[in-house]
């Protein structure tokens, strides 16, 4: 018997379709039992398989599906069909039009399970041609209506698609994972043309993210800082399964590890606020003053689950505009006179956010001033004002339970010259002491 969306309580039981049932259902006839309904109410997926997928039969869902049952995600999901049926090529090349046609359809769907569940948090994910349909339901769904993630896998949808109608519907935030090893985007989609059939350009978010739409507003470059989190390929990835390729990224042990604490943040299970009064983003604050091309580098110990490292971490202001800049952070392990590359990332870091976004910045953070020290950085000393941070709240890349004592002198920048940090990332205990030992700077 196939699921109807008139009964929404039968239908959104599933994750990614009756044949692979994450509710323990043999067919999609059965009552919900009141387990069923209980994970309903924690929250819900929608996926979007790529090209040529989405069927019981042909599918990379199993993977997203596992990954996220090893993580302990405890909502529900479903496999949304959007595919023609005809295959990868048809199903990459068929019109925007009837694109739209299937992403409205989904966010009818959305909506209807929305309304019936109000306070459950509600995650879009997409693989290749399936994160067009994703950011073309967001904007086909109404204006009360929001989703509080989307993950965009391998995405074939073009770089330079206006993602601010798309962003008006999400409460969190908007995670594209990039990859310069994807041959599939880089080499086949020029033969084919982007799945959001974009005239002019080949580049997609799988590749290149996304790019702001010519002529943005100074609001649209906020909204993408402070919204869209692109995740670069690195090597540390290969670990779980990812080396890069198209389909990498929907491995179990790669969606268990990197997608799914994504859906499963504190944060993805709270309401947001309708309206929060935004602040001055301190980490904004600490690099403003410095030209693209200033650097700091720390040195010092890293402490995960008992297990000790040595490491350095070279920040690097990379550009800088009144509403946000981009920093980026290249991290390395130390053994011994030896160093070997671990993880270089971007960031965006918006000049205004909402308060509970940072630990500083929180309602309910406690400071206190601590005494100056005088720290020796290259051949001098600096004054350094001290200040310790705690707060128990969840940050989305500072963890919980954040413990913090820092040191500060505005000649360095970053602002940062010495830390001693602890907190849970992903229910782990992480410490960090460090300072900074080198750094270079136009002020």
């Amino acid at each position: 018997m196939p699921l109807h969306p008139s009964s929404v309580r039968s239908n959104h039981l599933t994750l990614f379709g009756a044949a692979a049932t994450l509710l323990a259902l043999a067919s999609g006839c059965q009552a919900p039992t009141s387990q069923n309904l209980e994970r309903l109410e924690r929250g819900y997926v929608y996926y979007c398989d790529g090209a040529g997928g989405g069927s019981p039969l042909s599918n990379w869902g199993g993977g997203v599906r596992q990954g996220l049952l090893s993580a302990g995600y405890a909502g529900g999901g479903e496999m949304y069909p959007w595919q023609t049926g005809l295959g990868v090529g048809a199903d990459q090349v068929g019109s925007a039009e009837y694109k739209r046609g299937k992403a409205r359809a989904l966010a009818t769907r959305i909506v209807d399970y929305q309304r019936r569940e109000p306070a459950a948090p509600i995650t879009m994910i997409g693989l290749s041609a399936g994160t067009v349909i994703a950011v073309f339901a967001l904007e086909e769904l109404p204006s009360d209506v929001m989703v509080q993630t989307v993950v965009l896998l391998s995405s074939s949808l073009s770089s330079t698609h206006d993602l601010s109608s798309a962003l008006r519907h999400v409460r969190g935030k908007i995670y594209i994972f990039t990859s310069d090893r994807d041959t599939v985007l880089l080499f086949a989609l020029p033969l084919t043309g982007t799945a959001d059939r974009a005239v002019g350009t080949n580049a997609t978010m799988g590749v290149e993210g996304a790019q702001l739409p010519a002529g943005a507003t100074a609001a649209t470059r906020r909204e993408y800082a402070a919204r869209i989190v692109e995740v670069a390929w690195n090597p540390e990835f290969e670990r779980y399964g990812d080396f890069g390729g198209h389909t990498d990224s929907v491995k179990p042990h790669f969606v268990q590890n990197f997608v799914a604490p994504l859906v499963m943040t504190r944060a993805a299970t709270a309401p947001m606020p309708a309206a929060v009064a935004m602040v001055d983003n301190p980490d904004y604050a600490r690099w403003a003053s410095f030209e693209p091309g200033a650097w700091s580098l720390f040195e010092g110990e890293q402490v995960a689950s008992g297990v000790h490292q040595m490491m350095r971490l070279k920040a690097t202001l990379v550009s800088r505009n009144a509403d946000m800049l981009v920093v980026q952070r290249e991290f390395t392990t130390v053994r011994g006179a030896e160093t070997s590359s671990l993880l270089s990332r971007r960031y965006h870091v918006p000049a205004r956010i909402a308060p509970q976004n940072h630990p500083i910045t929180h309602p309910a953070s406690h400071q206190v001033d601590l005494p100056a020290q005088a720290l020796r950085i290259g051949n001098r000393d600096h004054s350094c004002n001290g200040h310790r941070v705690s707060n128990d709240a969840t940050f989305p890349e500072w963890g919980s339970n954040v413990r913090a004592e820092i040191y500060s002198n505005p000649e360095i920048p970053g602002g940062l010259a010495k830390i001693d940090l602890s907190c849970q990332m992903k229910g782990r205990p992480v410490q960090f002491v460090g300072r900074v030992i080198d750094y270079g700077a136009k002020p």
